[in-house]
């Protein structure tokens, strides 16, 4: 569940951990949605970076946003039923992209998994993973309908239709999507990225980690810019 006026926990290279305590002081972000109480220990550092090792490779069941060779790479876990989640891809997300991801400052890779905590929410990145079968632009829109959309998926009974209409909506071959959708690959996709959230240690959305430093919750974009123009200069001098 949400936790009131939280700040955001976090474990990051110093510089970064610097960035992130100045922009507490200024406005605190958004707290993100955890799970219930129980959560897992936080997995050893070796495993911790094994995980994070696959994420940015080839491997990853993320879908990637920016160019691979960029300085910066962050990793953003994030849930379709999460509304911190929705917030930040409306709200602080574009203005990043247009500065840091377009522009090829930022490699950008967002992996969609399941909390389990939110109705249809699997489904959702189910449909999400099959947008992402026709290419990275049709990702794009499909993420931003199913944020957009939150409400109205989350409170159907059976959300199929909907998220087949989102993909029409959203310019996407819907023969193609239907197809997909009808297929075991989707869920073996989605799975695997839950899977290696539980490796990382992933137990709330939104949580980034920013050249493989952790930060949970949703900023705003001025303040997740400045830990990217900080972690941009880092990256001139290592």
């Amino acid at each position: 569940m949400a936790v009131p006026n939280a700040v955001p926990r976090l474990a990051a290279p110093l510089f970064l951990a610097a960035a992130i305590l100045v922009s507490f002081a200024l406005e605190k972000p958004q707290p993100p949605i955890e799970l219930p109480a129980g959560e897992a220990p936080a997995p050893p550092e070796a495993e911790l970076r094994a995980a994070y090792e696959r994420v940015v490779s080839a491997a990853t069941p993320g879908y990637d946003r920016g160019v691979p060779l960029a300085r910066v790479t962050v990793v953003e876990f994030l849930d379709f039923g999460c509304r911190y989640c929705a917030s930040f891809a409306a709200e602080a997300y574009p203005a990043l992209a247009d500065e840091f991801v377009r522009t090829g400052k930022v490699r950008w890779v967002t992996v969609p998994f399941v909390l389990g905590m939110f109705p249809n929410g699997e489904e959702a990145a189910r449909a999400a993973t099959c947008a992402a079968e026709q290419g990275r632009a049709a990702f794009g829109r499909m993420h931003d309908v199913l944020f957009a959309r939150q409400d109205e998926w989350k409170g159907t009974a059976d959300a199929a239709p909907l998220f087949a209409r989102y993909a029409v909506d959203a310019g996407l071959d819907g023969a193609r999507f239907a197809a997909c959708s009808r297929a075991a690959r989707p869920a073996a996709r989605v799975r695997a990225a839950s899977e290696l959230a539980d490796k990382m240690g992933v137990r709330s959305t939104p949580t980034f980690f920013i050249n493989g430093g952790r930060l949970e919750g949703a900023l705003p974009a001025e303040q997740f810019r400045r830990i990217l123009l900080d972690a941009l200069k880092q990256s001139t001098t290592d």
